[in-house]
């Protein structure tokens, strides 16, 4: 079995005290190594006599950011009424993955991606990934963005918007309109289905949403849909442009 520092492996996990690494397992069949992490010891009395740890109530388990082709999964004790907010490689109550993980799943949910890209360019399961999807689309939890020291893990490679071509009718996604016809306050006459579908599937989602920037990926992702079926769009697309003008 390969042997690995554990203070190493704490620094190169981005934890840090007075959190340690107690354990850890690893499989390099299965590419896979699991770390338990706890709080240091306080010492009491003179001496260090008297160390008593801090008793937790429960154990976390959290996938983290993978160190080369090795997936991290921790499992952390958790103190009673711990607040685990502004730390990276934790991660949010009930959730698969770290904040610095989720962030990288964001990312390219925010480029377009679909899931099963998702689990296949971050090597992740189809359960964690929807349930971390499921997650957002219900405002059950926001995007994740990290905090230093996490920033310093590099992100995967941004993948291009759809390309919108010079005469394109669709508005720039910038463009308030969006926001006008996902909230509703712009009525807008619908011949095509799916639109019809997506845009009733999107509003319900906003009224749950209320992280800033999980309500733009659905912007979004209804203003990638106008540019990728911009030619059978024409009569919503006519709608959007008067109303523009106005």
């Amino acid at each position: 079995m390969i042997s690995i520092d554990r203070a190493l492996l704490r620094q190169l996990l981005f934890i840090e005290r007075p959190w340690e690494v107690r354990e850890y397992r690893l499989d390099l069949r299965q590419r896979r190594c699991d770390v338990w992490v706890s709080q240091a010891p306080v010492d009491r009395g003179w001496f260090g006599r008297g160390r008593k740890g801090v008793a937790p109530t429960d154990t976390v388990v959290w996938q983290h950011l993978a160190l080369g082709a090795v997936r991290f999964h921790l499992h952390v004790a958790l103190p009673v009424g711990f607040e685990t907010r502004g730390l990276n490689w934790m991660g949010e109550p009930g959730m698969p993955f770290s904040r610095a993980l989720a962030a990288r799943v964001f990312a390219l949910f925010n480029e377009g991606l679909s899931v099963q890209s998702v689990c296949s360019l971050l090597d992740l399961s189809l359960q964690d990934v929807w349930r971390y999807r499921y997650a957002l689309d219900t405002g059950r939890t926001g995007a994740g963005q990290p905090t230093a020291p996490a920033e310093r893990a590099v992100a995967p490679a941004a993948v291009p918007a759809p390309a919108v071509a010079d005469d394109s009718a669709v508005p720039d996604v910038t463009d308030p309109i969006w926001l006008r016809l996902l909230d509703g306050d712009m009525s807008l006459d619908i011949k095509v289905l799916s639109l019809k579908l997506m845009l009733t599937r999107l509003r319900s989602q906003l009224d749950l949403i209320h992280d800033d920037e999980v309500r733009m990926l659905k912007l979004k992702e209804l203003h990638r849909y106008f540019v990728k079926n911009e030619r059978v769009l024409n009569h919503e697309l006519a709608q959007l442009r008067l109303d523009g003008a106005a």
